[in-house]
This record gives C-alpha cells, structure tokens and sequence, in this order.
C-alpha cells in the first residue's frame, strides 16, 4: 500500500494549539461561534487598574489587618514596598472613605472607571469588591474585574465557573460595566497563560452558555489568535519597550506601535485598547527590577497624544493606584495631583477625538492560477483531519477557503486504520514538538498514524517547531517522527547546534528549484536558534 509524508521545511509561529475536547470537533464549533462577535461603535472609555489589596491594621472601618504595605514610616513619609509615598498615607483598602475620595478623584480626573485587581471570591480583594461597586456608583463611575489567576487547577472548567460566580455575585451591580448588555470582564497574562489560548476558547464558550446574556472577556495578549479567541484583546504594561527610552524613544515607539495595535483587534471587529503609563520603577521591590523614566509627565503626555492619534476604543492607564511598581497616577506626596491632572487634560480630549475610520480588512491577494483553483477544488472535497496540537492559523486558512477540516482527539488518532485513510484521506500536523497523546499512550498514537498512512493516507507536517513528534507531554523524547516514518534524525555527520556560534549572522539561503514562492534568503528565526540537520 502506498504511504506519502510531506514535510513543510518552513517553521511556522506558534499561537495556539487545540485542546484535546471530549467531542472532537468542539473547538471548531467553538471558533465559529467567535467568529460570529462582532463589535461596532463601542463607546470611548478612560479605564485604570485598580488595586484593592492594602490593609492598615489601625484604619477603623477598615479591613483590621495591614497588607502589602511594609516597613511603613509615617513621620518620615517613607514605605519600604512602594517607590513613592501615597497623600493618604499607608491607607487600607475596606475604608469605605478612601474609596470614596478614590472615586472622587478618578472621576475628576476624566476616567469612565476601574479594573479592580481580583484574586477570588473569599481573597482580600473580593472582600472590598461590594464597597467599591457602591462607591463608584455613587461617583459616576464604572467597575468591571482583572481576572489575575485560575485559582486550583488550571482547567477551562474551572475558569469558567469562578468567571460564572464572579458575575453571578456581582454583575447585577448598576455600576458594573457593561457592553451591550453584556458584563465586561479583563483577564490578566497569567490567567491566559495558565490556560493557553485554547483553554480560554473552551471557557469562555462555557461561560457564555452557563451564564445567562454571555460575557465580553479582553484577554492581555496582542496577538492575531487572541483577538480571534476574546472579545478584545489588551496589554497591561508596556514598560518593556519604554524603559531605556527618552522621550522621543517613547513618542517613536508608541506612534510605530499604536496603530498596529488597534488594526490588530479593529480589523477582526473587536474591542480595541491601548495601555498607558505615567513611569515603571519596581526597583525598591524586586532585584534588578526595571524602570520607565516619567520625565516630569512628559513621557505620559507622549503616550496620550499616540493613543489619541491611533483611536482606539478605550484607553487604560497603568495604574491607579499600584504602589508596589511606582506607576501610580494616584496622588503623591513626590508628584501631588499631576497626574490626575494630565489625566484629566488628554481623557477629555480623547473623547471629543473624530471617530476612527472603519479598519480596512486586508488586501485580497492574487488571483490563483487555474492549477491552484483546481487543487483547492480537490482540497474543499476531500476529508481533511488536523492532528491534536493544531495551529489555529492553519484552520483558519482552511475554514476561509472553504475547508471544514474535523479536529482528532488523541484517542481518535489512536484509533485510526486503514478505513480512516479512505474516509479521511488527509491528515495534517501543525503542532510544535510535543507528540499530543492525552490519556493515551505515545506508542498508541503512533500505531494508528502507522495504520492510517499504511492504508494509503496522506500526512501533512506543517510543524510550529523544529521537530514534530519530538517529545511526550512530559517532555521525555519519543522521536515520534522518524518512528512512522518521516525521515527526520537530529545531528549525524552534518552536525547541529542548539545554540548558534557567537558572533555569527545567521540566514536562510533557499536551494534553486525548491519552494519557489519564499525570499531567495531570509534571516534564520531568532525566537528558536536551533539547527538540527536532517
């Protein structure tokens, strides 16, 4: 019988894999329930980070215990855990009075309300959580959460249903926000990763069925495959790209980088933010630490004017009130009001801006020649299966142009054989080096790879890394590939490295007569510096 393996030599960027779902096709249904959101004409927004998480033990009305304030010295204005001084003082975060004058000042200063830092129900933040909503409420203001971390085990089960209880407690609230009727919800960087792109997708699909009217979720990744998962996608800090920087570096970076941004989540049609900060400096807490330079507001004032340029739908500044990393536009006994005031200044500004022009969906490409309109034509009517660990562009790629691929689970890939082959007569991988075998055993796995290509099945490998197929989910080598065929082998006589000779520029030269659609040269990736001859 005849067996054919291809092998795609160019390495792909990896966004996002599937899960293993119980049904296998779920996470194709799910996309394309994602792909149905759209958002239009969301209203200007000015929204803070907000951190509910200090405690003074000797404030009365308040939490009872200190909390994250350390080696306080009130006569010589000094806190060991905070780069700067707060006007309040070592305050405590239950204190319904500074609250209030929290919401007061935020409302003076043009925000539209907060992203209330959240570690879960129970947590000390979710103990302040009814006295902020009723606060703002009074103040004008709006409140949605920061979701910072799944808390027990890392499942989008698990996420959904304390998102589920989150809401069911306090979205009710008047002074929840909302889109569309909807309650808005942030999830921080670590809960994206903790889950990885394709848990999220599972849980908020959950969250939207078990929730009654759904939700809008912003994820903190700005990614093309995270504005496909969330209803909009944001940062919560850049002070990665702005520390070094004088001012023109921050005005240059952020008029380069803003408008790519808000293109990135605008042309999918969703929620669209930018994230401001007055200064960055962690050094007093964390060792070396980093630091963003305020340039006496000059560098926010840069940020604003970039943000108010690229028009997204809602600006966020970093932070109100995070003391630990000296990005506070609270007020300060170093800075006094300044920041509320700048703030104040370019939120009234950004909100009386044009509207943005619609984004432009991107350009249609060539025509296809009649060869590539008849191989498509044979693509669209045949069976397509994508292994576990598929990329999400590539099912993209294939739901676009008309393919309905059926995502397998690694039991179903145990299970196939020879009928399969007929059935399905294209597989396809395009996952990173890890062999997805979930409950099974790696060699099951391969066994029904063995069995499918034996009856005349066609394997695709479009691999996100180096070598596919490589290791277990424990990271122990499998060498999966070469093990059903493909003739992949690490090192022999041609040598390899995992890391390249210093000093050298490395380049991809592509051989005459061979994949006559890439650059004759192009630089090697430089986010995997391994070469691994073949």
């Amino acid at each position: 019988m005849r067996s054919t393996l291809i092998l795609a030599a160019v390495v792909l960027t990896a966004l996002w894999s599937f899960p293993a779902p119980a049904e296998e096709d779920a996470a194709i249904e799910a996309l394309a329930r994602r792909a149905a959101v759209q958002y239009e004409n969301v209203p200007r927004k000015v929204l803070a980070f907000y951190y509910p998480w200090y405690g003074n033990a000797g404030v009365p009305g308040g939490s009872g215990r200190w909390s994250h304030w350390q080696g306080v010295d009130e006569k010589e204005r000094q806190i060991a855990s905070s780069t700067h001084y707060p006007e309040l003082g070592p305050y405590d975060s239950h204190d319904p009075k500074t609250i209030e004058k929290h919401a007061e000042w935020s409302k003076q200063a043009g925000l539209d309300g907060w992203i209330v830092s959240w570690w879960g129900s129970g947590d000390f933040t979710d103990r302040a959580m009814g006295r902020i909503l009723d606060a703002c409420r009074n103040a004008g203001l709006e409140v949605t959460v920061y979701y910072e971390t799944v808390r027990g085990d890392k499942t989008p089960e698990n996420a959904a249903r304390e998102i589920v209880d989150l809401l069911t407690a306090y979205a009710k609230h008047p002074a929840w926000l909302r889109l569309d009727g909807k309650p808005v919800v942030f999830i921080y960087g670590r809960a994206v990763g903790e889950l990885g792109l394709s848990g999220w997708l599972s849980a908020i699909d959950q969250v939207n069925r078990q929730y009654e009217g759904g939700a809008v979720l912003l994820g903190d990744q700005m990614s093309r495959a995270a504005a496909r998962v969330f209803d909009g996608i944001h940062t919560y800090n850049t002070v990665g790209s702005l520390a070094g920087r004088d001012v023109h570096g921050v005005k240059t970076w952020c008029e380069e980088t803003f408008p790519e941004w808000v293109a990135l989540a605008a042309r999918r049609r969703r929620i669209s933010t930018l994230t401001l900060i007055p200064g960055y400096d962690d050094t007093k807490i964390r060792k070396p630490g980093i630091a963003a330079a305020r340039f006496e507001g000059e560098s926010y004032r840069a940020q604003w004017e970039a943000a108010i340029a690229a028009l997204p739908d809602w600006v966020l500044i970093t932070s109100f009130n995070e003391w630990h990393e000296g990005s506070e536009i609270e007020p300060s006994a170093e800075f006094g009001h300044k920041y509320l005031e700048l703030t104040a200044e370019f939120a009234a500004r950004f909100k009386k801006a044009p509207a943005r022009p619609p984004a432009e969906r991107p350009k249609p490409k060539a025509p296809l020649t009649e060869k590539q309109q008849a191989a498509l034509g044979k693509l669209r009517g045949a069976g397509v299966g994508l292994l576990p660990g598929a990329d999400l562009d590539l099912l993209l790629w294939l739901l676009e142009q008309g393919v309905q691929p059926r995502s397998l689970s690694p039991a179903g890939t145990a299970g196939l054989d020879e009928a399969a082959a007929r059935q399905m007569p294209i597989l396809v991988y395009a996952g990173d080096e890890t062999l997805e075998h979930g409950t099974e055993r790696p060699g099951e796995v391969l066994d029904g790879l063995r069995r499918y290509l034996q009856g005349g099945g066609l394997l695709v490998c479009l691999p996100t890394g180096p070598m596919p197929m490589y290791y277990d989910r424990d990271r122990n080598v499998v060498d999966g590939a070469r093990r059903i065929g493909l003739p992949l082998a690490v090192g022999g006589p041609r040598g390899g490295w995992e890391r390249p000779p210093q000093g050298k520029t490395l380049k991809i030269v592509r051989a005459a007569g061979y994949l006559e659609n890439l650059p004759a040269e192009f630089p090697f990736p430089d986010q995997d510096p391994r070469w691994r001859p073949l």
